[in-house]
């Protein structure tokens, strides 16, 4: 007789957890969207930080990629040209995006900001899925914890950073798949969940990866050391017999099934490696001395209501989930009910996760060994899983914990909060967040001690807690979350620029690159399809930065843009057209079409995306080692023979927080800031102002067209710092001879597609052909049919050596390692499927031969009782 199992209809009662972890956490959070006047409730969109800058702008691009049928190997609409697969892996991996395909693009910030509210909901699910199956119950107070995982500090610092939000939902199916591996020998949920990460956010997944290793050393630990066997004696009766856990199967286990979780993700990992390198993530500089950032004891305070999120440089962890865990952890800790072993392990589990957040070499290694830009303590939400974990399993016995541990607990709380009030001088901390967790603490007792006793009614204390929660979570949420922007403002004139491009591009059948003169962001071109010469992403080509900087760009660590551009520079980089809400000198611009409040320019002086250089150029011109417009002048002079296209400004003066220069000649002026602390400068030239950002990053200040005779001042608010600048007029007649030189021999485009460019090129002599396509190990170059090695050109630009006469060129992408990662992800799947059939087939054989000893029993327990033999 074979066992089988039947299930019960599962009652609303049994569902109503699910339900409310799930729509508990998005009305609330569609209650913050209304409130706030988030589109289609008003103007407002949920355009946070990065989201604004970067999310937004390559969601608008992968989903022109969806609904055209481009590449996503490679986009030209994205800085200099870029890595589209290594952008998608770190920005846009969530399977979720594909969604996009179905969805207007007018609406794509919706799609966006209503996944994120979607994603909420799904992170209550799982995490109460967790605890349904961790603890095999369907109790209405899994839900409480739930609703908490869904909307802690984590969410309310990060939820606008939608390429995160996978790895929160995955979090809790990943520690039930590993439970699994452990207890149940099943490693099909843990490898599954694990890959889908990976392939989610590989950065989050690093952390996810260094803390089931954590995990898994605890699991063991928590094991055991013998189990109980079924067993069959020669005479066919069955007995338990304790067996030695098989530690080493269960480490095997680990150990393979998370390389394939690894492996199934390799076709996105491969690529991303080799593409890292090019990056100022490549290199890790482990740091040589251990440091903290602050007291454990300021650190837990910061499970407090109403604590501002920490998203900027500081080192705090967001880590609020409810103020009741302040009082459900000390009661799990006193709980006889929970195994001593238990309580131990994760208690160091908790203790090493909180010297990461506080300690700088842990907290290095946390971050995939580099130290977070920003938006700190980013594998917080695992603590916080593992602490709401604990703090349900309190919850569930308390009727274990007597009354003096549950009032000590209690008052050991209110201690705490008039000690942190006494001792924290932190600003993010009022008078508020103490009392209000204080009243929230107070609620809380009073709710467990009803239910502790018995006292009331059992659907009126869950009603009241549901309450309760809600109105915390929700408060927390509203007061240190969801900031918004203007969408009206975000959007203005996005169809004009989207539209002056796509006209241009039609008449225009070169390749080139559109810059505006007012941007929202270093990625626009994205969200108006365009080809650009500027970048913010993760994934920037750190030899781009360090090319801009030298030739008086802006770049930093992963940005680059074209601000401080002058017209030769912007020539070098393949930069022909000009979008501006504004009337642009005559002298540098040729006004070619318009729309709306948007012009569009024609460049006069500008360069095609490729032409031919003096074949000793790479040893003439050593950028490194001269000042942004030297470089420039040096690059001119040995290319071709004309003279320097900038001449050095005499008379200027500096001093503290100033620097003063009268105008001799008319003509464009340049400043180069050589004090490099200077961050903010106002430029005052007669009657008008002019204001600068980030000076620092390196880039020249563009003063445009002055008078002479005309006094400029230079002011930074930095008055301790000593204003040294120089000035520089450009020579628009040595610019139009060294452009006609330039122009002589150019690279004319016949085909371009997202990852393949050809054209043909008529050399005078021998040389070497320069292109403004950043060099990546996935281009291949063909000369007249024939593969040649690409040359490195000031270690950043795609240079080919040519002999005399006229050459037909080929340039294909492909991203390096994309093949081989593929492969990997094949070879990872078909092991995977292997082995799971392995495991059932000898799963069913076990369950087939349990059967068989069930039947043998109750057949001879049958011949037992009535002394006859049964028939066969």
């Amino acid at each position: 007789m074979t066992r089988r199992k039947f299930r019960q209809k599962t009652t609303m009662l049994e569902k109503a957890p699910f339900l409310l972890s799930f729509f508990i956490p998005v009305l609330i959070m569609l209650g913050i969207f209304i409130q706030r006047q988030i589109f289609p409730f008003g103007d407002n969109s949920f355009l946070r930080t990065d989201m604004y800058h970067q999310y937004a702008p390559f969601m608008n691009e992968f989903m022109e990629k969806l609904k055209t049928g481009g590449s996503l190997s490679y986009s030209w609409n994205i800085g200099m040209g870029s890595n589209f697969t290594a952008l998608y892996a770190y920005y846009l991996a969530s399977p979720v995006n594909w969604l996009a395909i179905l969805v207007p693009q007018s609406l794509m910030i919706e799609f966006m900001s209503y996944m994120i509210v979607l994603k909420i909901g799904l992170c209550g699910f799982t995490f109460c899925y967790y605890l349904s199956r961790h603890f095999k119950t369907r109790d209405l107070g899994i839900s409480f914890f739930s609703i908490f995982y869904a909307l802690s500090a984590y969410m309310a610092a990060y939820s606008w950073n939608i390429m995160w939000l996978d790895c929160l939902i995955l979090a809790p199916l990943v520690l039930l798949g590993l439970e699994r591996l452990v207890k149940e020998d099943n490693c099909l949920l843990y490898c599954i969940t694990l890959g889908l990460s990976i392939i989610s956010n590989y950065y989050i997944s690093i952390m996810m990866c260094i803390f089931m290793v954590l995990y898994f050393i605890a699991l063991m630990i928590m094991e055991p050391s013998h189990q109980d066997v079924k067993t069959a004696a020669s005479d066919g009766s069955v007995s338990m017999v304790k067996k030695r856990t098989p530690y080493l199967k269960k480490c095997v286990n680990f150990g393979v099934y998370s390389l394939l979780a690894g492996g199934l993700a390799a076709f996105l990992l491969i690529p991303v490696l080799f593409a890292l390198k090019m990056t100022a993530s490549g290199d890790i500089n482990i740091p040589k001395t251990l440091t903290s950032y602050f007291s454990c004891f300021e650190m837990i305070a910061r499970h407090f209501v109403n604590v501002k999120v920490e998203i900027g440089l500081d080192h705090w962890p967001n880590i609020y989930c409810g103020v009741a865990v302040l009082l459900f952890f000390p009661l799990y800790m006193m709980n006889k009910k929970i195994p001593k072993k238990e309580k131990a392990v994760k208690g160091v589990l908790l203790f090493i996760m909180l010297i990461g957040f506080s300690l700088n070499i842990p907290n290095f290694i946390w971050h995939g060994f580099h130290f977070p830009n920003s938006l700190p303590a980013r594998q917080s939400f695992l603590y916080i899983a593992i602490l709401l974990t604990m703090c349900y399993e309190g919850y569930r016995n308390i009727r274990a914990n007597t009354s003096a541990q549950f009032f000590g607990s209690f008052w050991g709380v209110v201690i705490f909060i008039f000690l942190c009030e006494a001792i924290i001088t932190e600003e993010t901390f009022s008078f508020k967040e103490y009392y209000v967790t204080l009243f929230f603490i107070c609620l809380y007792a009073l709710l467990l001690y009803y239910y502790k006793k018995g006292k009331a009614w059992a659907p009126t204390l869950a009603i009241l807690a549901v309450a309760v929660i809600s109105v915390e979570a929700s408060m927390n949420t509203a007061l240190t979350s969801v900031t918004t922007t203007s969408r009206v403002s975000y959007l203005e004139n996005q169809a004009s620029y989207q539209t002056l491009a796509e006209k241009i591009e039609k008449e225009d059948t070169s390749l080139f690159r559109i810059e505006k003169d007012n941007r929202k962001t270093k990625n626009d071109a994205a969200l108006a399809d365009y080809h650009s010469a500027s970048l913010f992403s993760s994934t920037a080509n750190a030899h781009i930065s360090d090319l801009y900087k030298a030739l008086g760009l802006e770049g930093n660590t992963n940005a680059y843009s074209y601000t401080g551009a002058t017209p030769f520079s912007s020539a070098l980089l393949g930069v022909k057209y000009t979008l501006s809400l504004k009337e642009l000198d005559s002298d540098l611009y040729t006004l070619q079409d318009e729309d709306g409040n948007v012009n569009l320019y024609k460049n006069r002086y500008s360069l095609p995306i490729g032409f031919m250089l003096p074949a000793d150029m790479s040893d003439r011109w050593d950028y490194k080692i001269l000042n942004p417009v030297e470089a420039q002048n040096s690059f001119a002079t040995a290319a071709t023979k004309c003279g320097s296209i900038f001449v050095s400004a005499q008379g200027g003066s500096s001093s503290i927080g100033q620097y003063t220069l009268t105008i001799e000649e008319s003509g464009f002026y340049y400043i180069d800031v050589t004090n490099s602390s200077i961050k903010d400068v106002s430029v005052t030239m007669g009657t008008s102002t002019k204001d600068f950002s980030n000076v620092d990053r390196g880039y020249l200040l563009d003063l445009g067209k002055c008078t002479a005779g005309t006094t400029i001042t230079l002011t930074t608010e930095q008055d301790e710092q000593n204003f040294t600048a120089a000035a520089y007029r450009l020579d628009i007649n040595q610019l139009n001879n060294c452009m006609n030189a330039l122009n002589s021999q150019p690279f004319i485009t016949d085909q371009y597609t997202d990852t393949y460019l050809s054209g043909r090129v008529t050399a005078k002599e021998d040389g070497l052909l320069y292109t403004s396509i950043a060099y990546e190990k996935g281009w291949t170059v063909k000369v007249d049919g024939v593969e040649v090695e690409p040359q490195l050109f000031a270690d950043t630009m795609i240079a080919v050596s040519l002999t005399e006469g006229t050459h037909s060129l080929e340039f294909s992408y492909e991203p390096d390692g994309l093949t081989k990662g593929i492969l990997i992800s094949l070879a990872s799947l078909i092991l995977l499927c292997i082995l799971t059939a392995g495991t059932y087939a000898a799963r069913k054989k076990r369950t087939a031969a349990a059967d068989i000893e069930t039947e043998t029993e109750n057949q001879k327990k049958e011949t037992n009782d009535t002394g006859d033999t049964p028939e066969k």
